[in-house]
């Protein structure tokens, strides 16, 4: 048996560390990603975690670009009802078990744990008990090329469901978003009676919260 010479070697070597790009995935050297496969149990539970959450990002620009395809437009969009829908169920259940959502304050921590889980950096920043702001850089999906405004507010409507079923009386707001240009994504929380009374949503306050709910998500984008 012959040994490789060390061109063959070298050439081999760099062919290991060379980068996989697949749709959804993180990008990985190819060493990686082989022993990934062989032996799947040895993949970090972080790395699983934001392989998860980058490959929902994908599902979602998926069903909305194909509901775009299909000649329907993206707003009203049915994934986003759908994901609107999911956070609403959720909000109501930790309202009903935990008791949590009594103010906007509560509602962004809520939103911002979920965010978290999609490995989205959101911060917290309080302005007493009437308003309150999640911040984050940006999901990681915003840096991808097949994101964009109609995924990000499908995605968004499940935040503006969340809140309706944490507490109907909070709004939620896109003060800042990536796919309108900016440099960061800023939601911001405050309470519906006196966003109303201010005129910034007269629409919303002639409506009930649930209608409330689906008309601010269908203008998130």
């Amino acid at each position: 048996m012959t040994t490789p010479s060390t061109p063959r070697r070298l050439l081999r070597g760099v062919g290991l560390l060379r980068l996989v790009r697949v749709p959804g995935l993180p990008v990985l050297p190819r060493a990686f990603a082989l022993l990934a496969i062989r032996y799947p149990r040895l993949v970090p539970r972080t790395m699983r975690w934001r392989t998860a959450a980058q490959g929902m990002g994908l599902i979602v620009a998926r069903l909305v670009g194909a509901e775009v395809r299909e000649g329907r437009e993206v707003r009203p969009s049915n994934t986003g009802a759908v994901l609107q829908s999911l956070g609403q169920d959720q909000g109501r259940a930790l309202r009903a078990q935990l008791g949590y959502g009594r103010d906007p304050a509560e509602c962004a921590r809520v939103v911002a744990l979920a965010n978290r889980t999609y490995n989205i950096d959101a911060v917290v920043v309080e302005a007493g008990s009437h308003e309150a702001r999640v911040v984050t850089p940006g999901c990681p999906w915003s840096r991808e090329a097949w994101w964009g405004p109609g995924p990000c507010g499908a995605f968004s409507r499940y935040e503006v469901g969340l809140v309706a079923g944490l507490n109907p009386d909070v709004r939620l707001r896109y003060e800042c978003k990536r796919t309108r240009g900016d440099d960061r994504c800023v939601g911001v929380y405050t309470w519906r009676a006196e966003t109303d009374a201010a005129g910034s949503a007269t629409a919303e306050g002639s409506a009930t919260a649930a209608g409330s709910a689906t008309a601010e998500g269908e203008s998130i984008l």
